[in-house]
């Protein structure tokens, strides 16, 4: 049986929020889709889209680019995928708006009264702004930190602990909010608590590392109320 006050008393000693963005405050997976397909197709790389995200979910574009490059044996740049899919993501971003999570706006706009906000992002930073702005939720970060800003992406702990730094905290101070097995572990692994909405193509993976699993950010929005 659940128990509530346990959440509560850990939430306690909590003294910043870090959010994930992809799939987790915004719902953007037609837009990654679409725009991973087409940069695939753009490097001839025999990998359908279903493989593509069972493989790579949750990974940072450096990482997946690497990959590709070394498995497909690619006569290109390192930096020359995540070029072309930041021109094509830009391009449908312009065309076409994301939208918020479920109670992914109510929660962040409840949580900016009482904590220091940042987003901890393996997307890149230009991409990360637009979607942030065309959701109207930059208002309330405090530092928005994103794959450029770090060495390692998820699922190192390298963007968790620059987030946690950079509201000046430590990890164990902080509550990540994720939707993904490498966004937990990159959270875990840097030392903060935290909470996870499964990604829907995600449902059946092992969250056990996860300090509570929601089945949407209106939980979250309770369990907070109630602190």
């Amino acid at each position: 049986m659940y128990n509530l006050n346990m959440d509560i008393n850990r939430l306690k000693n909590i003294r910043a929020i870090l959010f994930d963005l992809d799939g987790t405050l915004v719902s953007d997976e037609d837009v990654q889709v679409e725009a991973m397909l087409k940069t695939i197709n753009f490097f001839n790389i025999d990998m359908s889209i279903q493989e593509f995200s069972k493989r790579f979910s949750g990974k940072g574009l450096f990482q997946i680019e690497e990959d590709l490059i070394r498995e497909f044996n690619l006569k290109i740049k390192q930096g020359d995928i995540r070029k072309k899919r930041k021109e094509i993501v830009i391009e449908l971003l312009s065309k076409r708006k994301t939208c918020c999570t479920y109670f992914a706006k109510e929660l962040v706009q409840f949580l900016n009264k009482r904590y220091p906000l940042a987003i901890c992002s393996a997307g890149e930073k230009e991409e990360v702004l637009l979607k942030l702005k065309n959701n109207n939720l930059l208002k309330y970060f405090k530092k928005i930190i994103c794959a450029e800003d770090v060495e390692r992406s998820k699922p190192y702990p390298d963007i968790y602990i620059k987030g946690a730094k950079e509201l000046g905290f430590i990890p164990k101070e902080c509550l990540a909010f994720e939707d993904s097995i490498m966004g937990l572990t990159a959270a875990k692994s840097a030392g903060t608590l935290c909470f996870v909405v499964p990604d829907k193509k995600a449902k059946q993976q092992d969250f056990f590392l996860a300090d509570r699993i929601l089945e949407s950010l209106e939980e979250a929005y309770n369990i907070f109320k109630n602190i």
